[in-house]
């Protein structure tokens, strides 16, 4: 979530429950936009809510599908919502206010695999840049490096809950970033973050958070310097 006075942006929304229960109290009015980097369960089904939940002004998609029940729902509502459509592809903007964000990724036509077709959004608030990766894997990756657009950030929200197929060592290497912000279930199945993903997190002096053990992680900035605020106040991630 952006909250940029009374103008919110949404990125993604986890699954049913939590998503809607966290952002009421920042939500001012509508939701000027809300993007859904890709057509995945555990993305768009907060998306939802959000869309119940909020006069939704809006929305950005990868222009994906799926076969899940979680997505008919999702489109159903959006197809509802009287909002503005658009599908993203590199070299869009997406405007909140006078802030711009840069789509990075896909590029059209879309490839077979829906984490690789993921929204990839930069945004440079003053000095300080954050990118935004959905769940994008190392081909993604490697098609923005070779395409010039990886920038030095600050603030990356870490791709697929930290999974061991994205976070490569060339990516990193460009991206640069101080602070590295992974989404990950405590306990989850899949084994999210990736022991080799924290290693290479690390390697490139990034300081690491992760929702499976920091809980709600809120980076505040005035494009100068920046704060993190995680909920639980327990030190970084790092390898182990």
């Amino acid at each position: 979530l952006i909250d940029y006075g009374t103008y919110e942006m949404l990125i993604d929304g986890g699954r049913y429950g939590a998503c809607a229960a966290y952002i009421p109290s920042y939500i001012d009015g509508a939701l000027e936009v809300m993007v859904a980097t890709h057509p995945d369960a555990d993305h768009i089904g907060g998306l939802n809510d959000g869309l119940d939940a909020f006069v939704v002004e809006e929305i950005w998609l990868n222009g994906d599908n799926a076969t899940t029940q979680t997505y008919t729902d999702f489109m159903n509502k959006v197809n509802a919502e009287g909002a503005q459509v658009y599908q993203a592809q590199r070299g869009d903007q997406i405007s909140l206010s006078d802030l711009t964000f840069d789509v990075l990724h896909p590029t059209l036509p879309l490839g077979s695999d829906k984490n690789e077709n993921s929204i990839v959004l930069e945004h440079f608030f003053g000095q300080v840049g954050f990118l935004f990766t959905g769940d994008v894997e190392s081909g993604g990756e490697a098609s923005m490096l070779a395409a010039g657009l990886v920038n030095d950030i600050d603030i990356l929200k870490v791709s697929h809950h930290g999974s061991k197929y994205c976070s490569t060592a060339d990516f990193l290497a460009a991206a640069l970033p101080e602070i590295a912000v992974y989404s990950a279930g405590a306990n989850n199945p899949y084994g999210h973050p990736a022991p080799e993903t924290i290693t290479r997190l690390d390697d490139v002096g990034a300081t690491i958070y992760g929702t499976d053990v920091h809980g709600t992680i809120v980076v505040t900035t005035d494009g100068i310097t920046y704060d993190v605020e995680p909920t639980n106040q327990v030190p970084p991630v790092t390898p182990s």
